[in-house]
């Protein structure tokens, strides 16, 4: 399990002040590693690629490796191709953990604190090491997603952590979080240590 963070002051003046110092002008792109850990896989599931965020509601997640699969969401549209299978469509009222993602990136790279508390009880634990913490308020969403942390340091984000009711978790390294290799049997904690 990821180690969880220490509770969280309520959001105030800083939490906004840091959303500024975050916020990335759309279109922002930024390279990432997905490391998931799941009571159904014998080891971590690791990918990579580029996330790319188009404004509003349009996000691209294109996996580099180790398969070819780009996921494009723009709207409530969902369109998934992935190399060698026919492309998917599908509408984002399907997928809730997905709306909540969207909604976590767009929030947090446009640095609208507003559109983060529309779906989310928002807490950060400041300082120039920092944590931003998403606990989804609609139920449907909670059956999906415990809570969605990112983490950094200074200006910068380094991780985003994704935990699931069932102790699941998804690890994202952001940019240079995510250079160094990822062993094939990754620890949660020794993996932790990067985000800050």
């Amino acid at each position: 399990m990821l180690p969880a963070t220490a509770p969280a002051a309520p959001p105030g003046p800083e939490l906004d002040a840091l959303l500024a110092r975050i916020a990335r002008p759309a279109p922002a792109r930024v390279a990432f590693v997905d490391v998931r850990w799941s009571g159904l896989l014998a080891r971590p599931l690791v990918t990579a690629g580029e996330l790319e965020y188009r404004g509003g509601e349009a996000l691209v997640k294109r996996i580099d490796r180790p398969y070819r699969e780009t996921t494009e969401i723009d709207g409530k549209d969902v369109r998934v191709r992935r190399a060698g299978q026919t492309p998917r469509r599908f509408s984002l009222d399907r997928a809730p953990e997905l709306r909540g993602m969207l909604a976590s990136f767009a929030g947090l790279l446009a640095g609208d604190r507003k559109a983060l508390e529309t779906y989310f009880d928002v807490s950060l634990d400041a300082g120039d090491a920092w944590t931003i913490t998403l606990v989804p308020k609609a139920e449907r969403l909670r059956k999906r997603v415990v809570a969605i942390e990112m983490q950094g340091r200074g200006n910068t984000p380094r991780c985003v952590v994704v935990r699931e009711p069932d102790g699941d978790a998804t690890l994202s390294l952001l940019g240079d979080a995510g250079a160094e290799a990822v062993p094939r049997d990754a620890a949660r904690e020794a993996l932790a240590v990067r985000c800050r």
